[in-house]
């Protein structure tokens, strides 16, 4: 069994709670308040912001130019993004530079990239990938699912390309070129390491549905919505 396969078993449990998840539902629907997705993307942005970070750390670890070019093009197409689609979507949305400079982490966005920064800093290349997996997988997931689900969602005037963007060739590509490096990564480890890298995916997991909840209180609530656990 393929190291990715053992990493979605953990998610089968919690994956499907994104699915059912206010934010989620009304963005496919159409009824989201335009400020909670404001806030969102927000809080994204600065998530991002440690994202690629993580990248970084990550290249320290790395032995050979061949791991080297695929994290800086990972990092690379990240930033790009950042500046293509996230940016301009912000700025779609009467965002100004003023609001994105003094933005704040919210203290559970904060906890999910330190995590995330802390693990990959104590473990190897394919620790740190790990640590990367939920967030690029999950969104093509959600993305995939709800717009199954609601077929209008592609064509929403506020929300249509936040799904575009995660179901578009481009960005199934990425994901599973990152994927497929982990899997090839992962292929000789031993079930001890398999074990601590699912741990790893599972708390991602858990974190993100954090973060669903944080941005539909916009940083309010402090008791989670739908993660059916504190």
């Amino acid at each position: 069994m393929k190291l990715s396969q053992r990493i979605y078993a953990c998610a089968e449990k919690i994956w499907p709670q994104y699915l059912s998840h206010p934010f989620v539902v009304q963005m496919a629907d159409g009824t989201l308040p335009e400020e909670k997705f404001r806030y969102y993307m927000l809080q994204d942005y600065l998530y991002l912001r440690d994202y690629v970070k993580i990248f970084a750390a990550i290249i320290q670890k790395a032995d050979d130019f061949e791991q080297i070019r695929f994290l800086s093009t990972q990092l690379s197409d990240t930033i790009g993004e950042t500046y293509r689609t996230h940016l301009p979507y912000m700025r779609r949305l009467g965002v100004t530079d003023a609001e994105i400079d003094a933005a704040r982490p919210h203290i559970d966005n904060s906890a999910y990239t330190h995590y995330m920064i802390c693990e990959a800093q104590a473990g190897d290349v394919l620790t740190g990938l790990v640590t990367l997996l939920n967030c690029s997988w999950s969104y093509a997931y959600v993305a995939e699912q709800m717009t199954a689900r609601y077929p209008n969602a592609l064509s929403d005037e506020r929300y249509g390309a936040w799904f575009a963007g995660y179901v578009s060739d481009a960005y199934r590509q990425t994901n599973q070129d990152l994927i497929d490096r982990i899997d090839a990564l992962g292929a000789s480890v031993d079930e001890a390491t398999v074990q601590h890298l699912c741990e790893i995916f599972e708390n991602c997991c858990r974190f993100d549905l954090r973060f669903w909840d944080m941005v539909y209180t916009m940083g309010q609530q402090r008791a989670p919505l739908c993660s059916g656990e504190a």
